[in-house]
This record gives C-alpha cells, structure tokens and sequence, in this order.
C-alpha cells in the first residue's frame, strides 16, 4: 500500500525525534477513537432502530457511508502505523538506532549538568557582586 503521508526530515535530535513520533502516536489514537464511535454508532442505531419500517433506500445510503468512514479510517490507521519508528526496520537498526539515541541523551545531560554549574557560578559571582556593592554603599554612606 503506497504511504499517502508524507515523510517528514530526518529528525536531528532526540527532541525532534520524539516529538514527530508522539505526534504520529496522538494520531492514531485519535484514528483508533474514531473507528470505536463509529463502531459505537452503528451499534446503537442496530439496538435502537426498527430495521423493518425503515426506509430501504436510507438504510442502504447510511450503510454505504458507514462503509466508507470505517474503510477510510482503517487505512489512515494502516499508514500511520506504518509510519512509526522501527516498523520496517530490522532488530539490529533498531538498536543502532537506540543507542545513537542514548549517546545524544548523555551528551546533552552533560551539557545540561555544565551548564547548572555555570549559572550556580555566575550566580555566585552575582551574589559576591552585590555583596561588595553594598559594603560600598554603606561605607561610603557613613564617611
């Protein structure tokens, strides 16, 4: 079946890389949702409609259009699984694949760890700034 979405860039970090793939998953759990009110329609209109005094031409009208929603949304949901991560990749891309991601989560945990301990150091130098300032001030004040 050819993919009718299209196929976004390359994602470059861990941030792009998820954020593409928990779009892709929020859409299909709203394609799965809309599939079961459409199952829970027709359900209740079975349970609550008098199929014998209906008007045949109706029925077979509101029979085609459920057809098509239900046919429609199961090759959305056919594509958009397609479309995750690691579905037509084999066992050993996919671990490539994870530890190429791992690797960038710890460098950007240093680079997260580096940069807390620089501001704790320009916050200190802040502080010892502020400090001299106001012995100055108050020394100053009393001459």
């Amino acid at each position: 079946m050819p993919n009718s979405l299209p196929s976004p860039p390359r994602p470059e970090t861990l941030r792009e890389a998820t954020s593409i793939n928990m779009d892709r998953i929020t859409q299909l759990q709203q394609s799965i949702d809309r599939m079961v009110s459409i199952f829970l329609t027709v359900v209740d209109k079975l349970n609550n409609t008098n199929l014998q005094t209906q008007d045949p031409q109706k029925f077979k009208s509101e029979q085609q259009e459920i057809v098509h929603d239900i046919c429609t949304n199961a090759k959305q949901i056919e594509l958009l699984i397609a479309a995750l991560p690691g579905i037509n990749r084999s066992e050993s891309e996919q671990i490539a694949t994870f530890k190429a991601l791992e690797q960038e989560l710890q460098e950007a945990n240093e680079e997260y760890q580096r940069s807390i301990q620089n501001a704790e150091s320009l916050l200190k130098q802040i502080l010892d700034t502020i400090s001299i300032i106001a012995k100055d001030q108050s020394s100053s004040t009393f001459e």
